[in-house]
């Protein structure tokens, strides 16, 4: 009974970092995750410029048949409703 167990009194513990600090650490290691995966996408794909039928494909958004979403603006000067 002679033997004294001295135990050390609990510091304060460390101080939480506040909200925004914690969700701007959180987003900025989100962004390092989308950049790795993003970079071994483009490993994995190769050159963009060695698919299949090169520049075949029409422009963006033009509507099918049409080369372009310009030139199917444009439209024409024929009328071609049916005149009864």
């Amino acid at each position: 009974m002679g033997d004294l167990i001295r135990f050390q009194l609990r510091t304060k513990p460390a101080r939480m970092p506040d909200t925004r600090t914690r969700i701007e650490g959180a987003l900025a290691l989100a962004l390092d995750c989308v950049e790795n995966l993003v970079a071994v996408l483009d490993e994995m794909d190769g050159d963009p410029d060695l698919e299949d039928g090169a520049d075949a494909e029409p422009s963006l958004g033009a509507p099918e048949g049409h080369e372009s979403q310009v030139v199917w603006l444009r439209g024409g000067a024929r009328d071609l409703e049916d005149a009864k």
